[in-house]
């Protein structure tokens, strides 16, 4: 019997319809054709952790260690557009990134060292890769909110395709809906 391939992984948060097209009407409004390769709007999606090329082992325990996760579900909001040189992205992202996706992201990197993943030294920037191949600056601004309500995060595959990559959700985890706890009175 032979030995599943090794499969390029990462967990992810999924926009709903109406975030995916408003984030892809964003970049073709702000980025003139030919200046890069805009992301499909099918594989907008904003990575929690990267885990890279994992054999069948650590897919499982990582499945495993995120079916444990109780998470509160939250929104985002996107209101700023930019460019980052050295990996040559547009990219759009909230103006504060609310801490109940710090904490996911940083929960779910730190339960995954169990699996043998080393979480990244690079501090956690929420943001969506709208284009890549970006030729020029792009100067960061302000854009109209784009409300993403964030009830699941998702292990997403990524798959290599002659016309680019394709991302497709393999499996999926609720955040719970439970209301925040009251904060304590200051007296």
């Amino acid at each position: 019997m032979s030995e599943a391939p090794a499969e390029r992984l990462f967990f992810a948060l999924w926009p709903d319809d109406d975030a995916r097209d408003a984030l892809a009407a964003l970049a073709r409004s702000r980025l003139a054709p030919g200046t890069g390769r805009l992301v499909p709007a099918e594989n907008i999606h904003l990575t929690l952790v990267f885990l890279g090329r994992v054999d069948r082992r650590l897919r499982d325990c990582a499945e495993r260690v995120a079916s444990r996760l109780s998470m509160r579900a939250f929104t985002l909001e996107f209101l700023r557009i930019g460019y980052w040189p050295r990996p040559r992205v547009a990219w759009s992202a909230p103006q504060h990134t609310p801490a109940l996706l710090t904490e996911l992201a940083s929960t779910l990197s730190n339960a995954l060292v169990e699996c043998g993943h080393e979480p990244t030294a690079k501090p956690f920037r929420a943001h969506v890769t709208l284009a890549r191949k970006v030729r020029g600056p792009l100067r960061e601004s302000r854009h109209a909110p784009v409300r993403w309500p964030v009830n699941a995060f998702h292990l997403v595959i990524s798959e290599t395709l002659p016309d680019g990559a394709r991302y497709r959700r393999v499996r999926s985890w609720s955040l719970s809906e439970a209301p925040m706890p009251p904060t304590a009175s200051m007296g």
